[in-house]
Formats: C-alpha cells, sequence, structure tokens
C-alpha cells in the first residue's frame, strides 16, 4: 500500500472537477467516494459552491480510498475519519466518533462498510428504489424481518441472483445482486428474521460488490427502507475511543500541514 496522498483545494465547480484539477487519475473516484458523504448533510449539486474549501487523505492504490475528509463550506461542513469499529469493519466517523451515515436497525448487511446510494428520484437525480450497502463480495446477508419468500432469482440479467419475501405486515423485501443464495430458500416458505439468505455479490446489473435491497408495498409504491427499518446513531465502541482520536489527530495534522505548505 503507497503511503497516504494529501489535496488540498477551493471549489471551482463541480467536486469532480475540483478534485481533476489536482489529481486528474484519482479525482473522478475520489469524488464519487467525497460525495457520498456529503450528501448526508446536503444536496451535493445545490449545496456545493465556489469558494467551499476541501481537504482529504487519501491512498492512491490501484483503486484510490478516501481515508478522511475536512469540507467547510457556505452550506455544508463536515470532518469524516474512516475507522474500525472494533469488527473488523472500517466506516465514516465525524471528529467525535459518530458515524456519518444513518446507521440502520436489523440491517440485513450487518458487516456493511458503506451506504454508497439512498432511494431517490426527481429531476436531476438518478431513480434509485432502495438502499445499496457496500460491502466484500461473500458477506452474509440475514433476513431482518420473518417472512415468506415469494421469489428465488428472477430477471437475472438485471437483478443477479435475488430474493423476494413478503414480509408479516405486506411489505416486500427484495435483495438483489447476490453472490449466492442460500440453498433452502423456496417460495411459499416461512422463514425467519435473522435467517440468512446469502452472501453479498456483484451479479446482474452490477458494478461492484453491494447489497441492493428495496422495500416496497403490495401496490409497488417505494418504500424507504431507512424509514421503515428506523435507524440510530452509531458511535465508535467506548474502549476504542481514545484509539479513535489519536488517528484523527494524525490525519488532521496531516490536512494542516498541506494546508500550510499550499500557501
Amino acid at each position: 500500500m503507497s503511503s497516504p496522498h494529501v489535496v488540498s483545494t477551493p471549489i471551482e465547480g463541480s467536486l469532480e472537477r475540483s478534485l481533476v484539477r489536482k489529481v486528474p487519475s484519482d479525482g473522478p473516484a475520489l469524488a464519487a467516494q467525497i460525495a457520498r458523504l456529503l450528501k448526508w448533510e446536503g444536496d451535493i449539486v445545490r449545496n456545493i459552491h465556489r469558494g467551499d474549501q476541501l481537504k482529504i487523505v487519501y491512498n492512491p492504490d490501484e483503486v484510490p480510498e478516501l481515508i478522511a475528509l475536512w469540507y467547510n463550506g457556505l452550506q455544508i461542513k463536515m470532518e469524516a475519519y474512516r475507522a474500525d469499529d472494533g469488527k473488523g469493519v472500517e466506516r465514516f466517523y465525524d471528529a467525535n466518533g459518530i458515524l456519518i451515515e444513518p446507521d440502520m436497525k436489523k440491517n440485513p448487511v450487518p458487516n456493511y462498510v458503506q451506504i454508497t446510494e439512498a432511494v431517490q428520484w426527481g429531476r436531476g437525480k438518478r431513480k434509485h428504489h432502495g438502499i445499496d450497502l457496500k460491502a466484500p463480495t461473500g458477506t452474509p446477508i440475514v433476513l431482518p424481518f420473518t417472512g415468506t419468500i415469494q421469489r428465488v432469482n428472477w430477471l437475472r440479467r438485471v437483478n443477479g441472483n435475488c430474493v423476494e419475501i413478503r414480509y408479516r405486515d405486506g411489505k416486500l423485501g427484495r435483495f438483489l445482486h447476490m453472490h449466492d443464495v442460500a440453498k433452502n430458500l423456496r417460495p411459499g416458505r416461512i422463514i425467519s428474521a435473522g435467517s440468512p439468505l446469502g452472501t453479498v455479490g456483484s451479479t446482474g446489473r452490477s458494478g461492484a460488490p453491494h447489497l441492493h435491497y428495496e422495500i416496497r408495498t403490495s401496490g409497488g409504491k417505494v418504500v424507504d427502507p431507512l424509514k421503515y427499518h428506523g435507524t440510530q446513531t452509531g458511535r465508535i465502541p467506548s474502549r476504542l475511543k481514545n484509539g479513535f482520536l489519536s488517528l484523527r489527530n494524525q490525519y488532521r495534522g496531516l490536512m494542516q500541514w498541506q494546508a500550510r505548505a499550499a500557501r
């Protein structure tokens, strides 16, 4: 792994354009990763302005990986640091060790890495009817609520390996792009919450390993999983807090050093 790189730049146009000026080859990938974080604080099209200040630390490997972020803008302000949650999963936390994104209760991928896409549609937005939970291929998927299996592996060219389950309240949970589906899943079978469904993958129309999880009413209306499941505040475990603060200060130092050197 290469040594971390530090970038400091004012926003001039879009996030991607601003980063490409500094790091041409890594800029597009980094802009996408930064946008996934900033979206939890505002609209990344309307609320990002010329003159906002951005500083990041990242690993410039084959696929560049964001490590730390400081954004000081007119409408959006954020500090974010990637850290291990104590279970071997690295997620982004703010300066106080609070998870940046909502922590969905009864998550079907308990060891997911990041919510890379949320429910959205409307003018100027890419239509998306569920949430995407990024995780390495083979990460276990479990059923969040007891239900009855409706379909397994339909429209595989688009959905990949997939399962549809009707929860007890009539809502339909759909799990798409799976690496594999548990062999005992058959239409009509009732399975309990916590039962294994299979593993995360990138089958069907998918660009990277993740679980696409969506919920619909019996009439087909889209339901936001974050609202249906409910969310809580995720935190760095107290036993790891001092280590996290030390890591945060290390990255703060790197970003401040870069800011001084850029003057």
